[in-house]
């Protein structure tokens, strides 16, 4: 018995059916189709009711199309010897010799026109066949018609396409120059969107000026810091000569070797991360996308090097990896070129170099936005320092008028209701100014040393979660910009804004009291106390509201409310270097409550006790006391 690998017709329309499923990913295919023809201008034209992609590369004989483009997952490069073009010379795109079943992903079948030395061919290629080697249909020149083609090139022309079409021509043209962001030398896509035609150009350099950070990687992409931002002083940028690690792995031919794995590109931050996507349909601009042989593999990967911070939401960024894409070594690209075998050392080995990549640009990124408040504070303290200069005066000058009118009226024998009426008619332009003022105030403060972070972050990200702003609040060892000191001095600030300002607006104070507090062993830690102790001072003298939460057993002392509720806070030696905190159900409640006060006292509306407790116990754990 003689046993033998057959494979079914309907493996086409299996194939075809499920290999792409983005429109985008589609044309990619069919443009690098072109681009591996050494074609220099492709076309995709999209209407309604058809979607065509034709090229002026060196089109096909009819043999050629039978012998090769017909024979299904015939691989186009598996050495260097057939890496490149034959004219210009150019390091192919393809390999897999599926692309070609992208057109039919999208469509019942599409026509194909192929011209080589003004000889044409036309054929239909279904979506499935009945039987091995059946014959196609053969089209006539009635059959079809081409926009772009003369003596040479190839067109795929798909009816009635099985796919939304954008109504958008920018979400079109956005994603195609996502997908090829990078000039290439000779090659030129241009889109007609319904009627509408436009040439893609490299989004590389339309990005740029909307970035905060960038590190660029590879001489060749020095250039780009010149499309930054050059008003922009707080810009970060950073060039590194070299990304690189020499791996050991098996060729095709299963034998050992080194192989030089070279990183290039480029990776930044936006600035902000509003008013991006326009269209559901249209690639995100956040990402970490993949390239190899200037050909899209991997969209985005950010899920995989990222630690989930919050400036990773800023990231953009083109990486280049050819020896992804080395010939003489197994192929470790997806199916559909979405993807990478994971278990290449190759893959493990570019993770690794990339990692610090992503750590680098979102420290730059922290900087630039600490930069950044800074001068945002500042404009704002000089608007507040006005704000509060116009209402002394006018207090005083309203305090003067409203003796004198009080003072006549009460001659005049004036009715003394209509008399008080009448005055405050005269306030209201006072009492606006006033709540100007008190808007532009810190709403809450919390008090706390460096070596106590651990409890204030609880606290702070408890008060982000009820929806208070970042900038209403300040915690001097805050890993975000919004809520540090918002200058060189916080008493100062309090001095000026709360004690010797006009309106009576009040801060809030969340104290996180511990041995930490009166810690005079060690100067650096003598240091970070002292600030705790002249805010609990200057509480005490504005008798500010405050709630005291607790570390570890201290005792808090007057002029701290000790009558008070305090919640108690243990600290918890996980064994590994690390810890945790945990609370006791009833310091828990406490915790919450105090919480919802406080935001309440601020002028928030707070999220539930439910949803506050829950999120807290996600922070903390509990203990049975």
């Amino acid at each position: 018995m003689d046993y033998r690998l057959r494979i079914s017709p309907r493996m086409l329309e299996l194939l075809s059916k499920d290999l792409y499923t983005n429109l985008y990913f589609v044309l990619a295919e069919l443009i690098a189709n072109a681009y591996d023809a050494d074609a220099e201008n492709v076309y995709v034209d999209i209407t309604n009711d058809s979607i065509s992609v034709e090229d002026d590369g060196v089109g096909m004989s009819p043999s050629q199309l039978n012998d090769i483009y017909l024979f299904v997952g015939t691989e186009t490069r598996n050495s260097e010897g057939n890496a490149r073009t034959p004219n210009k010379k150019r390091l192919k795109m393809g390999r897999k010799g599926i692309g070609k079943l992208a057109a039919l992903s999208i469509s019942n079948g599409f026509q194909l026109v192929t011209v080589n030395e003004g000889v044409a061919s036309a054929i239909f290629i279904p979506n499935s066949i009945e039987h091995d080697n059946e014959i196609l249909r053969e089209l006539s020149s009635e059959d079809y018609a081409l926009k772009h083609i003369t003596d040479h090139g190839t067109a795929i022309i798909m009816n009635s396409p099985k796919v939304h079409i954008p109504s958008l021509k920018e979400t079109v043209v956005n994603n195609l120059s996502r997908i090829f962001p990078k000039e290439i030398a000779d090659f030129h896509i241009h889109v007609n969107f319904k009627g509408n035609p436009i040439e893609i150009k490299p989004d590389e350099k339309t990005i740029m000026p909307r970035l905060a950070t960038l590190v660029t990687i590879g001489d060749e992409y020095s250039k780009l810091k010149g499309s930054l931002d050059s008003d922009n002083k707080n810009i970060r940028y950073e060039h590194i000569d070299e990304c690189a690690k020499t791996i050991d792995i098996r060729n095709s031919k299963q034998e050992k070797t080194e192989l030089p794995l070279i990183i290039k590109g480029w990776i930044g931050t936006y600035r902000t991360t509003r008013e991006m996507k326009k269209e559901i349909n249209e690639f995100s601009d956040n990402y970490l996308a993949i390239f190899a042989h200037n050909k899209m593999g991997q969209r985005n990967i950010l899920s995989l090097v990222g630690k989930n911070r919050v400036y990773e939401s800023y990231v953009v960024g083109n990486l280049h990896i050819d020896a992804f894409e080395a010939s003489d070594y197994p192929d470790m690209a997806g199916t559909n070129r979405q993807g990478y075998n994971e278990n290449d050392p190759r893959w493990i080995t570019a993770l690794e170099l990339i990692r610090p990549l992503i750590d680098k640009v979102v420290k730059m990124h922290s900087a630039y936005a600490k930069l950044e408040s800074e001068e945002k504070n500042k404009k704002k303290l000089a608007k507040q320092e006005e704000l509060e200069r116009e209402l002394k005066k006018k207090v005083n000058l309203a305090s003067a008028e409203m003796s004198t009118g009080l003072a006549k009226g009460l001659e005049n024998n004036d009715n003394i209701p209509d008399l008080v009426s009448r005055e405050i008619v005269k306030m209201k332009e006072l009492l606006g100014l006033k709540s100007k003022v008190d808007a532009n105030k810190k709403k809450i403060i919390i008090s706390q040393t460096l070596l106590d972070k651990q409890v204030a972050d609880v606290i702070y990200r408890m008060l982000l979660f009820n929806g208070l702003p970042k900038d209403t609040i300040i915690y001097s060892n805050s890993d975000d910009p919004e809520s540090n000191i918002p200058e060189t001095d916080v008493y100062e600030y309090l001095r000026k804004f709360f004690v010797e300002s006009a309106s009576d607006e009040k801060i809030f104070v969340l104290f996180v009291t511990s041995k930490n507090v009166l810690n005079v062993e060690d100067d650096e830690k003598a240091s970070a106390s002292w600030g705790v102790l002249m805010e609990i001072g200057a509480t005490w003298i504005t008798q500010k509201d405050h709630w005291i939460f607790n570390r570890d057993g201290y005792e808090p002392k007057r002029p701290l409310n000790i009558e008070q509720k305090i919640v108690e806070i243990k600290t918890i030696d996980n064994g590994d270097g690390t810890s945790h905190l945990s609370i006791s159900g009833a310091c828990c409640n406490s915790f919450v409550n105090k919480i919802i006060i406080a935001c309440q006292k601020c002028g928030f509306k707070p999220k539930s006790f439910e949803e506050n407790k829950t999120y807290l116990t996600s922070l903390v754990s509990l203990f049975e006391p």
